[in-house]
């Protein structure tokens, strides 16, 4: 009997996720969203923190896979800089969004993003975003968690 009811869990779960990954985006938070992200690779390549920074909401959230959280746009970006200091500019950069669903203001967005730097050195982050839609209509990240390889 128990073994019974973990499979139907286990099938309404993943009924729900099914069902939430079916959700559409609206196409202009969509389209931001895709923007942010651009804005993450190009920011990686050129070296630029601000226009990284830029896609933060002004009370955003930014946590490492060890569970570190950064508080405010202007923390986070003087935490990109200390580390864009350490690694230099990517050789190259992507995100690759993998799944997305909207819940009215918000979108939460999860994928993986990737730079290589010279000497062998890069990121590979797997990462759980959520995009809230700000007052002025903008899409801005709210949270922002990269998930542990393990």
């Amino acid at each position: 009997m128990k073994n019974k009811r973990s499979i139907i869990a286990v099938f309404l779960l993943f009924s729900a996720a099914c069902f939430a990954q079916d959700k559409s985006i609206d196409a202009e938070a969509r389209r931001q969203i895709d923007a942010g992200n651009q804005a993450w690779i190009d920011g990686m390549k050129q070296g630029n923190v601000e226009l990284i920074a830029a896609t933060y909401a002004s009370g955003a959230v930014d946590c490492s896979p060890d569970g570190k959280c950064i508080s405010g746009r202007a923390a986070i970006q003087d935490h990109m800089k200390a580390e864009m200091a350490k690694l230099g500019k990517a050789e190259s950069a992507s995100v690759t969004s993998v799944g997305s669903v909207q819940q009215d203001h918000f979108v939460y967005e999860w994928g993986q993003a990737e730079a290589h730097f010279s000497g062998g050195r890069k990121i590979f982050d797997r990462y759980l975003t959520a995009w809230q839609q700000q007052p002025d209509g903008t899409w801005k990240i709210f949270r922002n968690l990269v998930i542990p390889s393990r």
